[in-house]
């Protein structure tokens, strides 16, 4: 009511609807209930889902953001990867000590020590030099499975992580062993012969050491003088590896005639080097001081290391010619007396031996270490080594030998030799010596005219 007045409102809910109305209602629900069965409760009708790049377009210039993938609660999530077991291998470099190189390859040093501790129960890690390889495995947690150490094909030191602890062990190389034999005649330098008749310059070494208490093959070699010998030579897994013990040789020359001497090992163990009659090899005093195979000597010719006597200060001294880098042998055992540099001389070496002997090494290019006033030497240890001085080509050494004050020929010197066979095995050694003797005759010697052949 507004002043007074009253005030209507429209109202239409009580208006019936027609039966027209009515009907249409019920139509709609009927197809409602139709297309909802169709769709949801029938089995055997599939209905591909639509495309949303057909069905919806963006309007342009508008990008749809890109869907995050949905991932199904049902599928496990991969985990990282444990780190793989890794094999690695290197070689010992020049200055660099064995955790070094293990470091260097990855090894956390934790695990380096152990491992290199429980190798010193079986090699000495000071022998160890460039060159020398190893293999490293680990597992997955980069703990050390097993190392190798190899310093030769013949020396192999391995560790193994067994039940959490570390061992180490030599590994066992099989070895074979084969004989060789040789038979030549001497023609120019006894390396090129031995090259010429298949040999090589260590096998000519070995030979003319054999005969270091007898004669000097620089001065008293000849052509047409023979050599034989049979070797032995170790290999593994068929490659030949070096030379093993010379079983026995043979020379025969115009100046020295007829020399033989065989390999003996009696039931006692001693092994040694004897004469065809059981003298012993090795005698008190050497007749060469040069240790030529310590030098590479094979394209040198033989004139470049003959021998001559000289004198000294009115005393019989012998220069010796030979290869820079060759290594000087004291003649017998003793006590160094002297050693140092002498003026004019170079390095100079003296040693006094039993008997009243006296040995003098001047002309040394260096002394060996340890060679000092006082030292205890033995025979075939080095004293010092020669080289070349001013320009000069091929050094020398001049060596003099003394007994008391008068000067001694020791090349043509007779020295007393060694214990010989004992009486209880002679007839042993004679046997083995008879089958060496057998062999050497059969052996044929390779002359000039058969290698050119």
């Amino acid at each position: 009511m507004r002043n007074g007045k009253d005030i209507f409102v429209r109202y239409n809910g009580g208006r019936k609807k027609s039966a027209w109305a009515r009907v249409a209602t019920i139509l709609f629900v009927l197809t409602l209930i139709g297309v909802n069965y169709w769709v949801f409760l029938k089995d055997n009708l599939t209905i591909s889902a639509p495309n949303l790049e057909q069905t919806v377009q963006p309007p342009p210039g508008i990008e749809l953001p890109a869907s995050a993938p949905v991932q199904s609660p049902d599928v496990p999530v991969d985990l990282p990867e444990e780190k793989p077991a890794t094999t690695v291998a290197g070689e010992l470099q020049r200055g660099e000590t064995v955790l070094m190189a293990m470091q260097k390859l990855g090894v956390e040093t934790q695990e380096a020590l152990p491992v290199i501790n429980a190798m010193e129960d079986v090699m000495d890690f000071r022998s160890a030099r460039a060159g020398n390889t190893f293999k490293i495995e680990m597992d997955k947690l980069g703990k050390v499975t097993e190392f190798q150490f190899k310093q030769s094909p013949t020396e192999i030191y391995v560790v193994k992580r067994e039940n959490g602890k570390l061992s180490a062990s030599r590994k066992e190389i099989p070895i074979e062993v084969k004989i060789a034999s040789i038979g030549c005649s001497i023609q120019g330098s006894l390396y090129r012969s031995f090259q010429r008749c298949g040999g090589d310059s260590k096998l000519a070494n070995l030979f003319m050491n054999l005969f270091a208490w007898d004669f000097n093959f620089f001065e008293q070699a000849r052509e047409g003088d023979t050599i034989r010998m049979l070797i032995e030579k170790t290999y593994v897994d068929g490659k030949f590896m070096d030379y093993g013990r010379v079983l026995a040789a043979e020379y025969e020359g115009q100046v020295v005639g007829k020399f033989s001497v065989f390999h003996f090992t009696d039931p006692d163990g001693i092994e040694g080097y004897y004469t065809v009659d059981g003298q012993a090899l090795r005698k008190e005093f050497l007749k060469v001081p040069v240790d030529y195979a310590s030098a590479e000597a094979s394209n040198v010719k033989k004139k470049n290391y003959e021998p001559r006597r000289v004198s000294v200060r009115g005393d019989l001294g012998v220069e010796y010619p030979s290869p820079s880098g060759a290594q000087v042998w004291s003649v017998a055992s003793g006590t160094v007396t002297y050693a140092g540099q002498v003026k004019g001389e170079g390095w100079v070496v003296e040693v006094q031996h039993s008997g009243g002997y006296k040995s003098r090494y001047s002309g040394l290019w260096s002394v060996e270490k340890g060679v000092t006033e006082g030292a205890q030497v033995f025979q075939k240890s080095a004293v010092g080594k020669l080289g070349a001085k001013n320009g000069k080509k091929d050094p020398k050494l001049l060596f003099t030998l003394k007994r008391g004050k008068k000067s001694v020929d020791h090349m043509r010197e007779n020295f007393p030799g060694g214990e010989p066979i004992p009486a209880k095995f002679m007839d042993l050694f004679l046997k083995t010596v008879s089958k060496y003797i057998d062999e050497l005759k059969t052996l044929d010697v390779m002359g000039l005219e058969d290698s050119q052949a």
